[in-house]
């Protein structure tokens, strides 16, 4: 799920609640304007949730409550919402929101079927990078993430060299590996933290290299490690969740006017 339905499912939640009589009709009109979802923080030990929002906090002035008895009634609805797996409230009114398996992988199939766009922003083609690839130094960040994308593109053709074939039917809601919940998290990410900071390069560079780091922390195998071994259903998963990052990270490193080597 990206943070745009995310937001579609609390409006609903707040329009439902306040048809019970639980919210104010103030809440009818929806949550405060920007940015309300971001994803957990991927340092913190422990962590299970998928998406964090201070929406409890930032909307419950307005609506005449405290922040903890707002976050509860949008927890207690978002519970009872088919994507949502669980939802935990902090005593400061911040909201936890985990995901179902099938609702958060959702995001490679949509990112695949939107290549040529997710991301850009505005842009709704490529654009054509001159520089060489290569011609950054080692102290340049934006190398990192481009020798991310190439490893990716160098895992996907071996992937295929060994049999693994691209398949709709692959069954992504099985990469339920803490990396794997963190890649697909950050992808639906992506474009809402570049179009936060416009303007920012260094944040967009950020934005991009943080999406690179998680590529490169996620090693599971796309193929099989022997040749005896049978490809199974988790490889061609994995094929389709590495070929969705590669087209983030290429788009990403487009947005910033860099290119995305297939070979470093």
């Amino acid at each position: 799920m990206t943070p745009e339905q995310l937001r579609a499912l609390l409006e609903q939640v707040a329009a439902e609640a306040v048809r019970c009589g639980e919210l104010p009709g103030g809440a009818a009109s929806g949550p405060p304007d920007g940015a309300i979802f971001r994803p957990t923080d991927t340092r913190a030990a422990g962590v299970v949730a998928d998406w964090v929002t201070p929406v409890a906090q930032r909307w419950a002035p307005r609506l005449g409550l405290g922040p903890r008895d707002l976050a509860r009634v949008l927890a207690q609805g978002l519970t009872l919402q088919k994507p949502v797996a669980a939802v935990e409230v902090a005593p400061s009114g911040l909201i936890a929101v985990t995901l179902d398996d099938a609702a958060r992988s959702a995001i490679v199939a949509h990112v695949l079927e939107h290549q040529d766009d997710y991301a850009l922003g505005d842009a709704v083609t490529l654009p054509v990078c001159a520089e060489a690839p290569g011609s950054r130094g080692p102290g340049d960040p934006v190398l990192g993430a481009q020798l991310a994308h190439a490893r990716l593109c160098r895992l996907i053709r071996n992937a295929e060299a060994a049999g693994v074939e691209r398949r709709d039917s692959a069954r992504v809601e099985h990469l339920t590996h803490v990396v794997e919940r963190h890649l697909l998290v950050a992808l639906a990410d992506l474009p809402q933290r570049l179009d936060t900071h416009t303007g920012d390069a260094a944040q967009q560079r950020r934005a991009v290299t943080d999406l690179a780091d998680l590529a490169d922390g996620w090693d599971h195998p796309l193929r099989p490690a022997v040749v005896d071994e049978p490809v199974r259903s988790v490889h061609a998963a994995r094929l389709l969740l590495a070929d969705a990052v590669r087209v983030v990270l290429r788009n990403g490193l487009a947005r910033l006017g860099a290119p995305a080597p297939e070979r470093m």
